[in-house]
């Protein structure tokens, strides 16, 4: 756990004591799995219209390796939710069940008991060594009132990342800037100096979107600000945008706009082209996710095989400040465990072994991979390569939808470029630093029915500052708005539910 983590979410897990918790449910029910000869009933997503068969070499192969016989229910993504719900309404349960989004209705199920609680059992090193390897932060994301019901498919929590021309910095003698003023001089030289030698003042500093999150949230965790929420002086929660630090990035922000280091028409230049300036040499910084810079190199190569691509996790405010990252969530959904299909503590047992074993490398293999030497090999660097056989393909289809990935030990896939050896050194060193999200956990009943409306008025302030639409006192205007129109009621909720929350105390 970082410094960052305990100071501004103040969670601590372990406080979190539930004792006796799971032998107060389903004591005295009779087991519904036969342990001798154990089959589960998964459901999960599926992405291809052709998922793994139940009597797939790939599955049985899966199933000899857990020592118990998974039939997987696969429902297309798109109506997965509502599948979810569907099947809560009718208490009809697989023993394992994904749940894709913590909507109001998962999460009264996991406050009325449909669940069982996992938080004690996650941390059961001896039962269930892998499991108990995963994320607090993550945890704590997925956690309802302090309480853990499920298993997290774990997404690289690290992920945020800066894309930048490396021959550009070499050209103009500059290093991989550590700070915010080293980062602010990298884009005011991409802008005047000439990176690209032609002799023409055509380049700029960096590329901003209509998707303005993005780089504005990194820039103002760098500068100090939390992570969408934080507690204030006072100990109680506010958006981060009523943080001093977030204007202040603003009018960094600003600054650049105004010297031309970002491009003139960000408020309207879609996302879907954010490459493209930065392929055809006009521009030489992205501050969004790290693998961006794997994509852009292999893009890049083409139009001009001399560019170089680098990438970096993070600068500091200052050199003496510490080292602050924006996480992702860190999941996609996790797996929950109905006391409806899996009635007793034995059972329980059982398939949370199944599940830890499946955080083995070698499972996660046959999962992403399928069957050694028939659907993949491993190159000479230890990287896994697919037969490109569609057949074969079909027998582990969306079986990488089960996977957990907690662990992560299993095969990786070779990249040809070399910038992406480089973007596993970034998550590793972004995890460290990471700022939580406090509010994660909780729903806001308001922001339910408000938040879209809510999100757009400050979305539009922010974006309007920057290019100077909008001045300070307009933009506080905007603040003053989004507090009348439901905001207020939405900083209310969080506080209430964290205020419950004994993980916080």
């Amino acid at each position: 756990m970082t410094q960052t983590w305990k100071k501004i979410a103040g969670i601590s897990i372990a406080a979190v004591m539930l004792t006796g918790a799971l032998a107060g449910c389903g004591g005295g029910a009779t087991s519904s799995i036969d342990h001798e000869n154990p089959v589960l009933k998964v459901q999960t997503k599926s992405f291809k219209p052709d998922s793994a068969a139940n009597d797939s070499p790939v599955v049985q192969a899966l199933n000899d390796y857990l020592g118990a016989k998974l039939e997987f229910t696969w429902v297309p993504n798109t109506s997965y939710d509502e599948k979810v719900t569907t099947a809560m309404a009718a208490g009809e349960y697989p023993h394992i069940m994904l749940v894709g989004a913590r909507s109001s209705s998962v999460i009264q199920a996991s406050r009325d008991g449909v669940f069982w609680d996992l938080t004690e059992a996650l941390k059961d090193s001896e039962k269930y060594p892998n499991l108990a390897k995963s994320n607090e932060v993550v945890n704590h994301n997925i956690s309802i009132d302090g309480h853990v019901y499920g298993i997290y498919r774990s997404r690289e929590l690290g992920r945020a990342g800066v894309t930048i021309r490396k021959d550009w910095l070499d050209k103009l003698n500059l290093e991989i800037p550590t700070t915010i003023e080293e980062f602010s001089n990298v884009l005011k030289a991409f802008t005047e100096d000439d990176p690209d030698g032609n002799g023409v003042k055509d380049t700029y500093g960096m590329i901003v979107t209509d998707y303005l999150e993005g780089p504005l949230e990194n820039l103002a965790i760098w500068m100090g600000a939390p992570n969408k929420w934080g507690l204030d002086e006072n100990g109680e929660l506010k958006p981060a945008f009523m943080f001093d630090e977030w204007k202040a990035t603003l009018k960094m922000m600003k600054e650049w706009y105004d010297a031309g280091y970002i491009n003139a028409d960000m408020a309207t230049y879609s996302s879907d082209k954010w490459n493209e300036q930065f392929l055809t040499g006009q521009a030489g910084v992205i501050i969004d996710v790290a693998d961006r810079a794997r994509r852009v190199a292999q893009n890049i190569a083409e139009l001009n095989p001399n560019a170089v691509i680098d990438v970096f996790g993070y600068v500091k405010k200052d050199a003496a400040a510490e080292p602050r990252t924006l996480p992702t969530t860190g999941y996609d959904g996790y797996f929950v465990i109905p006391k409806a299909s899996v009635k007793t503590e034995e059972d329980l047992d059982l398939v949370l072994k199944v599940m830890d074993k499946a955080n083995d490398a070698d499972a996660e293999n046959l999962m992403n991979y399928g069957i050694l030497d028939t659907h993949y090999t491993i190159d000479e660097g230890g990287f896994a390569v697919k037969n490109e056989d569609e057949n074969l393909q079909k027998e582990y289809n969306d079986l990488n939808q089960f996977a957990t990935n907690i662990v992560g030990e299993g095969l990786k896939t070779r990249y040809t470029v070399e910038v992406a050896k480089k973007i596993d050194q970034v998550y590793e060193e972004n995890r460290q630093w990471v700022v939580a999200n406090p509010v994660e956990p909780y729903i806001s009943d308001t922001y339910s029915t408000k938040g879209p409306q809510l999100d757009a008025i400050m979305a539009e302030a922010n974006t309007k500052f920057i290019v100077g639409q909008l001045d300070e006192a307009g933009w506080d205007a905007q603040v003053e708005r989004w507090l009348s129109q439901g905001g207020q009621g939405v900083i209310d909720d969080y506080n209430e539910a964290y205020k419950a929350d004994e993980s916080v105390k």
